[in-house]
Formats: structure tokens, sequence, C-alpha cells
């Protein structure tokens, strides 16, 4: 008897590759890219798992005085719509907010948005995007208008040198590290990172020439310049590309910027160099590193590190570099971003911020909010112009009220968490997630189990910006239902409890009329609009067709910048994605470099609003690092996994499926890193506990002596142990990116004191 094979896609991280699961679990990479322990895990694991075995919800569940209640879906539904409808009337438009997850499908995300944002009228919606991959975008929104990227993995290939800010793919993103960026053998790697990883380690296990650069924390914008003086210096700019591509002001004001400034090696290296590494050792590094920059195809890449530590004008420092030497547009040249989450991108395209529209318009622009509303069929006045909170300010907020959470742990992964934490215990929390997550269960109100990754069906956007579809490949043994299917469920009973409402028909309303409206009943709502909104066809289980969906996502991008099609402009159908390994998204993706007669230029966020790119010019703050301006004794980093061979192989397992692997997996206690000079200083031995504060809060845990971790900086794992360490009770939601609002979490300062054995 034939095997059965089922085809779909693995969802971990944001490389996102199609695998194949055989009868008995086992799981076959039949993508390019490959599948790694943490897919394959997850999968052999949960099919076919007995729903205790593997802590899944199983019903929607009511917290009530006497404690969780399971409930039927009816119900619960019906609990949510009028909490909703309550909290809105009282409490204003803003009262309701969604936190959102890179997990969820480009269908979900896109019909969140239309939901909470233009249905409902609040702008509080964000997701995982604000915290960890915004700032990505929104350095290429400082250079080149829109939100990127340009570059693709195969970039990787064709490169003679490659460039990593902050980033550890050897364990965040295996498969690509593996198949593109070790099999290119022939080019030099330079790893930027305060950290030995382990991509350090083996980047230079394969090559010696490999260039580890330990800069101290917050310094990358600062090295960033040192590389374009030394480019200056040289006379390795390309002048002609410059001048074709690059608004002449800003490349004036760019290069008197770096020329006039204290960025010679002599005048910045000792400004990188951390405590205890000689000058001269690091002067090397970077004059080794600067010279690739004149290498012929150079690929930068960065992710989490860079993105949490100078934001938003870090990326743009990167791509100054690449501006100021013609990488860009072609085979080997560019700047290739990573994802944690699967489909942060299209919670970029979404526009997943408070204050930005689908595809990136911008919500104080009128005539971007007559555009979104235009999408989804709304009268303009519907489209509330008061910009959201940021994701790191929801606990500020005295009018929130209700919060969505899809399949996300706000509990965890919120700076200021005891702050955070304190704030969700006033709010209604409808908590949407497949799996028990006994940190959420602390505050969530209503639970509304959705379906796995396995069990879903919808388009992803991976980080090259490639649509794949992925396939259910089981039906869950219970009634979970999609992410789709609650949003539409809850619009649709919303509907109904409006009982054919309509808004005045008028063409536009002031804001205090619309307030005024929804507190006289939500009378802003229509019944009808709300009904035909979210109204789709089904299959036999009542889940939405992704095929309508889709069509209709398709047809609202055309004209923007993020226009799903193919690079012949092609409308992209779904039929396209499901075939073969998806289709790589095109539109204005790549410009192409015709000749030296040809100018340049760069859509934002309309294809035809056409432009010359902008060099950056990074605030003074910018290029301070952390350790000058430091008023306590480390700089506190944080990121994904422990140190050391086996922990690094427990994490690389646990990466984005903490929740979902179990809590068996999950370590005693966290360890924070020290190097073994600073813990001589203070007294501080292997395995000792000692306490980690600021003015935020405290946390205790042991100590671990490590050479990988330079003085004056310590390292501490996000990911949850049975202790409960959490490195957010010490960030700060007051450090934002001023253009994405993404919070700056490792730019944290603590203290620690060693406490007897």
């Amino acid at each position: 008897m034939a095997e059965k094979v089922r085809k779909t896609l693995c969802t971990f991280c944001g490389v996102v590759d199609q695998v194949t699961v055989e009868d008995g679990g086992r799981v076959r990479a039949t993508g390019s890219l490959g599948v790694c322990v943490k897919g394959a895990h997850y999968f052999q694991k949960h099919l076919s798992a007995d729903p205790a075995e593997v802590a899944r919800f199983t019903s929607p569940l009511l917290r009530t005085p006497y404690g969780w209640e399971q409930i039927s879906w009816d119900y619960a539904i019906d609990m949510v719509a009028d909490t909703v409808l309550a909290d809105r009337q009282e409490f204003g438009r803003d009262a309701v907010a969604c936190y959102g997850v890179g997990q969820m499908t480009l269908e979900s995300l896109w019909l969140a948005k239309k939901f909470f944002q233009g249905h409902l009228g609040t702008n509080n919606i964000c997701s995982n995007a604000e915290q960890c991959l915004a700032n990505n975008a929104g350095g290429h929104e400082l250079v080149f208008g829109n939100e990127g990227p340009f570059a693709a993995y195969d970039d990787y290939r064709h490169a003679d040198a490659v460039f990593f800010y902050g980033h550890n793919p050897a364990i965040n993103h295996p498969t690509v590290f593996q198949r593109y960026v070790r099999r290119n053998r022939d080019a030099v790697k330079v790893v930027v990172d305060p950290r030995r990883t382990a991509t350090v380690e083996r980047l230079q296990a394969d090559d010696p020439r490999t260039v580890h650069l330990p800069v101290r924390s917050g310094s990358d914008i600062l090295l960033n310049m040192v590389f374009a003086r030394h480019l200056l210096d040289r006379g390795a700019v390309d002048r002609d590309y410059v001048a074709r591509a690059v608004d002449p002001d800003s490349a004036e004001a760019f290069v008197r910027m770096v020329a006039e400034g204290p960025y010679t090696l002599d005048e910045a290296v000792p400004r990188l160099t951390p405590a205890g590494m000689p000058v001269e050792e690091m002067r090397s590094r970077v004059l080794r590193a600067c010279r690739l920059w004149e290498s012929e195809r150079v690929v930068t890449t960065s992710s989490v590190g860079i993105n949490q530590t100078v934001g938003s004008s870090g990326v743009a420092s990167i791509l100054n570099l690449h501006l100021l030497t013609g990488q860009l547009g072609a085979p080997g040249r560019g700047h290739v971003r990573l994802a944690g989450q699967s489909n942060a991108s299209a919670e970029l395209a979404m526009g997943y911020s408070g204050r930005l529209l689908p595809f990136r318009m911008r919500l104080s622009d009128p005539e971007h909010r007559a555009r979104a509303a235009e999408l989804w069929k709304l009268p303009a006045w519907r489209i509330n112009p008061a910009q959201g909170l940021p994701v790191a300010s929801f606990a500020t907020s005295e009018r929130l009220r209700t919060l969505f959470v899809f399949g996300t742990n706000p509990a965890r992964n919120f700076p200021n968490l005891a702050q955070w934490r304190e704030r969700m215990m006033d709010l209604c929390v409808v908590y949407v997630d497949s799996y028990y997550n006994p940190e959420m269960l602390e505050y969530a109100d209503i639970v509304l189990p959705c379906r796995t990754k396995h069990e879903t069906s919808g388009v992803f956007l991976n980080g090259e910006r490639r649509l794949q579809y992925m396939e259910a490949i089981e039906e869950p043994p219970f009634e979970a239902w999609s992410d789709v299917r609650i949003v539409c469920a809850v619009a649709r009973r919303i509907a109904e409890r409006l009982a054919g409402a309509e808004p005045p028909d008028v063409a536009a309303l002031s804001e205090d009329d619309v307030d005024a409206l929804v507190a006289r009943g939500n009378g802003d709502l229509s019944a009808r609009a709300l009904d035909e909104a979210f109204r789709y066809p089904v299959d036999e289980y009542g889940e939405v067709l992704s095929e309508p969906v889709w069509e209709e996502i398709q047809a609202a991008s055309r004209g923007f910048y993020n226009e799903f099609c193919d690079g012949t402009g092609r409308p992209i159908t779904l039929a396209d994605i499901r075939s073969g390994e998806g289709v790589q998204w095109g539109g204005e993706r790549r410009y192409t470099r015709t000749g030296p007669d040809v100018e340049v230029s760069f859509p934002g966020v309309f294809a035809a609003d056409r432009h010359r790119a902008r060099f950056h010019l990074p605030p003074p703050e910018r290029l301070v690092p952390f350790g000058e301006r430091n008023d306590r004794q480390f700089v506190l980093i944080t990121g994904r996994g422990g140190m050391g061979p086996t922990a690094r192989r427990r994490d690389v397992a646990m990466f984005n499926s903490a929740t979902a692997t179990g809590e068996a997996l999950w370590p005693a206690a966290n360890s924070v890193y020290v190097n073994p000079a600073d813990a001589g200083r203070l007294g501080v031995t292997s395995a000792q506990r000692v306490r980690l504060s600021n003015d935020l809060g405290s946390l205790v845990c042991p100590a671990e002596l490590s050479d990988d971790v330079p003085m004056g900086h310590l390292y501490l794992t996000f990911h949850p142990d049975h202790a409960g360490t959490h490195p957010n009770v010490l960030t700060s939601s007051d450090h934002c990116d001023p253009h994405t609002w993404q919070p700056l979490l490792k730019d944290t300062q603590v203290d620690l004191e060693p406490l007897p054995s």
C-alpha cells in the first residue's frame, strides 16, 4: 500500500519552506531551503496527537469566579461581541485593541485589519512585527521611501563579502545559514556582534578569513560611519551611481557629515572596542572589514539584533553604504532581512502599526484615509484619524478596555513587563491560541481555541517576499476554528446585535460627531456593511475559503508599492502561489541598473510615486555606544538561546516553538552569562545566584562565566524557563524608535549583585 504524503509549509520562522509529512510522522524537506529540527520536531510531536499530550485547548473557555468554565462557540462569540460593543460605547473607539502575531496567515491579517481598524475604528492595532522587524522596514522607508526589501536569499550565493549585523542565523535561521551562507565558500564573512555566537564559531571554522567585530553594544551606526569614511578617503565611492540614484542635497549633507566627523580609524576604533580587548586588534579587524566594502558584490543582512539596538537609523546606516557603493539592484548586492516570525513581512505590508493603514499608507494623510475607506467599502469618515498607541504603550492607556491577543504572549514579550502585567488584570483579554499557555491564562478572560499550523490553510509571505500556500494536512480532533473564521464570526455577530441599524448617510462627519454616535449605542457602525464585508464562502466545516479572500487582497494591492504582482507585473493568483515553491513577489521590488545615462528612481507607498533615494543622517544620540552613557554596571543583551553546545542544541528546537513543544523542554532556570574578568571583579562564581536590577525591576538567576560575552556586557535569553526569569521586567517601554515605535529592548542598563550561596 502506497505511503500517504501530505504537503505543507514549515512556518516556525521567516524562512518558510515546503515540507512533506509521510505516514509515521517522517518529515522531509521538499523546498529549496529545507527544514530544521524545530519544524521536524513540531510535526512529529503534534500530528495525530492526543490534545492532552500536547496541551491543546479543546473548547472555548470563560473565566468565572469559580475558575475556568468550558462554553460553546455560540456563547463565546456572543460574549466577545457584547463586550466589544459595551466597552466601545462607554469608552470610545480606542477602547478596543488587537495584538497580532507574525504566524497568522495573510488572509487573517487582512481581515483583522479590516475589522478592527476599518469597521470598529480603533487604531490600537499592532503585532509582533512592531517588537522585532518594524525597524528594518523603517530603515528602508528612511532611505528609499518604501519598506523594501530589494534582495533575496539567493543573493548570498553571489556575494564576494557578507556582513551580518547583530544576527545569529546559525541558531535562528539554520536552513538559510547552511544552504546559502555556508555554501558560498568564496565569500568573506563579517559578523558584527558583541558576543561570540555560534555563527562566528562556525564561520571561522569554515574559513579563517572570517572577521568578528565584537563592537560595544550600540556602536553599529558609528562603525558604519567608519566604513563610509574609509570609502570616501580611498575614493571607493561609486560617484556615478550616487549622482543618478540619490537626492543631491542629501548626498552633499551626508558626505560632509562623514568627512568632517570623528570617524577615522584612529578616532572611532577606541570607542568601538570593548574593555579587555586590545585596541590595535580591533583596529586591524575593522580595517579588514573596511576593505571588504570595496568588493565587487556585497550583501548585508540583519535581524532583531540591530532592530532592537539602534533601530531604523541602524538599518538606514547599512543602506547608506549600499548607496555609497552602488551595491544594489543586482545579484549579490543588497540588504537581506531575516525574520523570526514566519509572516512578519505580511504584517509590515498590511501596516500593522497604530499610525499606518494597509500597504503602508499613513493614517495622518487624509487622501490615504480616503483610499483605505475605498478599499474597505466604507465612507471616509469611518477611518479614525487619531493615531493609535505604540504596542509598548498599551499598558499606559486608561481608555483601553478590551484586548484581543492572537497567538502570542504579551505576558512575556512586552517591555516594562511588571507594569504591563498589572494593566492586563484590568482588561478583558480575549486570547486566541492553540496551546495551553500558563502565563497567558493568568490574565485571559475568554479563550478561543484556534487551529494549529498543520490544521490551517493560508498564504505566507516569507522574509524574501516569496508567497507560498500552507495546506491543512489534518483536521482538528475537536472543534477548533481558524483565526479567519473567528474574526468573521465576531464581526457578523456584532452585525446581528445592531439589528439593522445604519449610520447617517452623509459624506463627512467630524471626529466629535463620530464619538457622539459611538456613545449613542455604537451608532457609527453599519450592520449591513459588517455582514457583507465578512460573509465569505465556506467549506463543509464552516471554514472560510482562501481564494475569495486572496482575490480581495490582490485587487486591493493594485497600484501600491506592495502590489502582489510577479516580476512581469501580472497579478499573482492563488493557483500561482499553490504551484511549485510559490511566487517571488516582484512589482517594483528590484529596479535594474541599465546604463550610466539612466536615472535610478524608487517608488514610495504608491508604485507611481517615483523619487530618488536619500542618505539618512543619523541623529547624534545614535552615534554614542551605550557604555559611554551608562550609569549602571552593565549593558544587558537579550536574544534567543543559551550559550555553549548543550544549550544551543536545546534552544534551536525551542526557537519560536517553546509553547508548542511544551514545558518539558524548558530549562530549570536561564543563566545570565558574565565575562570572567567582570565576574572576578564582583566575586561571582559559576552557577552562583545573582540579582540583576534597575529602576524597573529585578530578577534572580544563576550566573555562568563565558569569554564569549565582552566585558561590560551581560547576556540573558528570553526563552521561558521554570524559574520565571523574564528579561522584560528590566526592559523599558520608554526607549522607542521615533519612526516605527519599536521598543529598543537591547538598550537596557542593569546592575549585578552576587547573592550568598
